[in-house]
């Protein structure tokens, strides 16, 4: 995926997705479309939230990007599994949010 394009994308999946879930405090990318973007296949996002919204609905916007984009969605208070966590510090990027969670 082009960087242009890829940038493009990025910025209306988290314009949909903060559409939706008026209470995002973070969205995380992470993954292969972090350290490889050229070779990705899709989009891996972590999204925190005050109050998750039915999960269907995160899936539904996120229809609209026209690229597979594979997303988790967790409370501020939710632990995370420490073997995802490893994965997610491998490789990521702050999209949206100041980082605190």
């Amino acid at each position: 995926m082009c960087c242009m394009l890829r940038e493009e994308k990025i910025r209306r999946i988290c314009s949909f997705l903060k559409e939706y879930d008026r209470d995002i405090l973070e969205i995380v990318i992470f993954g292969s479309s972090v350290y490889a973007p050229e070779l990705a296949r899709d989009i891996d996002l972590l999204v925190i939230t005050r109050k998750k919204k039915g999960y269907g609905g995160y899936l539904e916007c996120l229809e609209k990007v026209g690229v597979d984009v594979d997303v988790v969605v967790k409370g501020a208070s939710d632990k995370l599994n420490e073997r995802f966590a490893c994965n997610i510090l491998g490789a990521f990027e702050l999209l949206y949010g100041d980082g605190q969670i």
